[in-house]
């Protein structure tokens, strides 16, 4: 496919206002011609839950020279229910009322405990090939994060100020991950890794970060790289795209009509639920979405779109809230497609020109100082934009 005729899909794309229900479901079932490989989680790995993470790969420790000198690794803080943002085109409306104008179309948005990481280019579609990082902070400042990464799966975690992503090493079979402080633009620390990576289409292997923890989608398996002290094991997780939010993923059963709410670092199976793509009930194909901090998973109706104006609303507007570890189940009603979550588990609701902020677990919403313009797309943070 020329850049031409991608540049045209792109746009084309873009003035349909595709909700972010879809582009989450097309990064699971596949991305245009590049497949990606969904994971699938095999008895013997339920079976031994204990085990599922804990076998090395590699023991490495990080030496003086993988820690720039007279930088300490910084520790994790709360988050706030004011963490939150929704974007249209080059405007950001964060949860604290105040607006950011960035230069150039929102792709993603991430949460760290400095701000928001807001990703942006000339398109608003993640997989096109240029990609700059600025930091909006909660008063509205920008800085430029002075990063291009292009087409490439980065990760942060709402509690820390980095953002983490791969970067290649010597050889194809080699990888640096990478933390980068979003406060300073500076390495706070690389922890190298093997793995062949020939199954995704991005640049550099998916990852996301999640606590003490990177997660890196290689070929074969997923690594559970430990930032802080710079081992590396490998996990009995098949590879994916990890999404690791609060310390919890999202796998496919091995049979293939399972879908399970594990805890990534040590393989417990928390939720296990029904999920099969080929059964014509659409309650059977439903993919949990996990809130940023881990805490609540949502089943979200059949989306229902029109051709003529790309709107979208839910069939059914009741959603089902799993609370996690538990598995308490409530109902919510989601007006349209355009939801998302705080960084603290709160779950966001847009209707119109307002946004709401609502409890997960009573159902009770309040209202929110942030007033969008009408008519134009969405990019709701708390969900993956990755396409």
């Amino acid at each position: 496919m020329t850049e031409r005729l991608a540049a045209l899909l792109h746009e084309e794309a873009e003035s349909l206002a595709v909700p972010p229900l879809p582009a989450d479901d097309v990064v699971r079932r596949g991305r245009g011609l590049r497949t990606r490989r969904r994971v699938r989680l095999g008895a013997a790995a339920m079976a031994v839950v204990a085990v599922a993470a804990t076998a090395t790969l590699a023991g490495t420790q990080l030496g003086d020279r993988d820690r720039p000198a007279g930088r300490d690794l910084a520790a994790a803080v709360p988050a706030t229910d004011a963490d939150w943002a929704v974007a249209q085109g080059s405007t950001v409306h964060l949860g604290t009322g105040a607006t950011a104008q960035v230069p150039g179309q929102v792709k993603a948005m991430y949460y760290t405990s400095a701000g928001m990481l807001v990703r942006i280019g000339k398109s608003a579609a993640t997989d096109a090939p240029d990609s700059a990082y600025w930091l909006v902070a909660p008063d509205g400042t920008t800085s430029d994060f002075d990063l291009h990464l292009g087409d490439r799966k980065p990760g942060t975690d709402p509690t820390l100020p980095y953002l983490a992503y791969a970067a290649p090493g010597d050889d194809a079979r080699h990888w640096k991950v990478v933390l980068r402080d979003v406060r300073t633009g500076e390495v706070a620390t690389t922890v190298p890794v093997e793995g062949s990576f020939t199954w995704g289409g991005w640049n550099a292997p998916p990852v996301a970060l999640s606590g003490d923890h990177v997660y890196v989608g290689v070929d074969g398996t997923l690594l559970d790289v430990r930032w802080r002290t710079g081992e590396v094991r490998t996990t009995t997780i098949p590879t994916h795209m990890p999404e690791t939010a609060g310390g919890r993923d999202v796998v496919m059963g091995d049979d293939g009509k399972t879908v399970t709410i594990i805890d990534a670092a040590t393989g417990e199976v928390l939720q296990s639920l029904p999920y099969d793509p080929a059964d014509d009930d659409p309650a059977a194909t439903v993919w949990p979405r996990l809130s940023p901090d881990g805490s609540h998973a949502l089943l979200t109706p059949m989306l229902m779109c029109q051709a003529d104006t790309g709107s979208c609303r839910f069939e059914d507007p009741r959603a089902t809230l799993i609370d996690l570890p538990g598995g308490r189940r409530s109902v919510v009603r989601l007006g349209n497609a355009d939801y998302g979550w705080t960084a603290t588990g709160r779950l966001l609701q847009v209707d119109g020109t307002s946004v709401q902020s609502c409890d997960p677990d009573t159902g009770a919403c309040e209202p929110t100082p942030v007033t969008l313009d009408p008519g134009a797309n969405l990019k709701v943070s708390g969900n993956a934009y990755e396409s």
